[in-house]
């Protein structure tokens, strides 16, 4: 018998946080407050969480600045 495991990521995007310009590729794109999960799969199913990252996600560049859980809050409610 095999028992398949792995990990899987999975993305959301929250909130968009208008144009703003970004500051590793310098150009106004419109920012979003991303949040991403880590999961441990056992026969491809999600079965425990393992780490969740929030942070603002430049959808040209792909970079991201890392926010604690307070700053995420605040402009999750702003």
């Amino acid at each position: 018998m095999y028992i398949v495991y792995g990990t899987r990521k999975k993305l959301k995007i929250d909130k968009s946080l208008g144009h703003q310009v970004c500051p590793n590729c310098h150009h106004e794109v419109e920012r979003a407050l991303a949040r991403e999960k880590t999961s441990i799969t056992i026969f491809y199913i999600p079965t425990i969480g393992w780490t969740s990252k929030k942070f603002i996600l430049c959808p040209c560049c792909g970079d991201s600045q890392i926010l604690s859980g307070a700053e995420y809050k605040e402009l999750k409610n702003a």
